[in-house]
């Protein structure tokens, strides 16, 4: 009886119920720091109940020391999932993906910038290509170096602030190097505030760019009862996309999800079993997307023609070129396309 006591308790325990964050029409990713994962036995388990129900499409965890138990939770989950986790066997607290197959198609995963690993942390950031009803998207998780005393040493290599610093400036060169004009998104525990001011800012250059927008800005300024660091408090755990992705975000589409909210025994349970971050969350409206604006600016003009006749030489295809939706991508488009920027 004593036994069947205990794995009743153990099924309640487990059986909570999450808020549903996806949605159709959407694209869904979490970023979250599971603090030196696994950080409970019963880690997975809880891990797994939580994602089972929030229906999302991307995770992109940080500090994933184990990659046993990772394999574990994602053959743990319900649908068809697929996990992928960068330093291969190392015991170090590493960047990974899990991915719900049943609307991503996988690129490719890799890292980039492993030759300037210092200022992250020895944690190069880790990539992840993908198309989503008919859309390239590129994912980047980092888990910039921790800690510091927020002032911002430009004479010091080894300060703290000075490594995200620089981390931040080799991401911002290489996006503009070799993604220009492409969805990017880069999240990850970022490990700063982006409300700094800008003497001390290591985001400075994301922030005063064009080019690029922290999504969750209004998170970062508002109470502190929104952040994803509660101990803290801080917020440190961030989402950055760039221009062609203006078009679907919008501010109500981002939030600190407070899983401890919802979790058997609160925070202090949460923070003991799971992890001492919050997960953040983004959804992108891709339905918000325009036919023929293929560079995401919300308008329709010669630099979509440009676009749409590369895209034709070289045999792609774009749902958002296909003007007259019969399944492929032609003249005909090309047409379509000019009549509606000349009329």
């Amino acid at each position: 009886m004593h036994r069947y006591i205990i794995i009743l308790f153990f099924s309640v325990s487990f059986s909570q119920d999450y808020p549903i964050l996806g949605s159709f029409g959407m694209l869904d990713i979490i970023s979250w720091n599971v603090e030196q994962y696994p950080k409970h036995s019963q880690t997975n388990s809880y891990l797994t109940d939580i994602i089972d129900e929030i229906n999302v499409d991307i995770i992109a965890f940080q500090e994933i020391t184990n990659t046993a138990s990772f394999n574990s939770l994602i053959s743990s989950l319900d649908g068809n999932w697929i996990g992928y986790r960068s330093g291969g066997n190392s015991n170090y607290g590493e960047l990974a993906y899990a991915i719900n197959l049943e609307q991503i198609n996988i690129i490719s995963v890799y890292d980039i910038l492993s030759q300037d690993e210092y200022y992250f942390g020895y944690r190069a950031p880790y990539v992840l290509e993908f198309t989503l009803q008919n859309q390239n998207y590129i994912v980047i998780n980092n888990h910039f170096k921790c800690c510091g005393d927020d002032m911002l040493d430009l004479d010091d290599s080894w300060d703290e602030e000075y490594r995200r610093l620089i981390a931040s400036q080799l991401l911002e060169s290489y996006i503009e190097e070799n993604y220009s004009l492409e969805k990017v998104i880069i999240l990850g525990d970022l490990n700063d505030s982006i409300s700094d001011t800008e003497p001390n800012n290591v985001f400075w250059g994301f922030i005063e760019s064009d080019y690029f927008q922290f999504a969750d800005y209004d998170i970062a300024f508002g109470p502190s009862s929104d952040w994803s660091y509660p101990s803290w408090p801080s917020h440190l755990d961030h989402f950055i996309i760039t221009q062609p992705i203006f078009s679907v975000f919008n501010s109500e589409n981002i939030e600190t999800f407070k899983v401890d909210n919802y979790f058997p025994g609160g925070w202090s349970a949460y923070d003991s079993r799971v992890s001492d971050h919050r997960p953040m969350f983004l959804s992108l409206d891709l339905t918000s997307q325009i036919p023929g604006d293929l560079n995401g600016d919300q308008s329709i003009d010669i630099l979509d023609v440009v676009s749409i006749v590369s895209l034709i030489l070289e045999g792609e295809y774009d749902v958002l070129g296909d003007i007259n939706l019969d399944g492929t991508m032609n003249v005909m488009d090309v047409v379509i396309l000019v009549n509606s920027i000349l009329n």
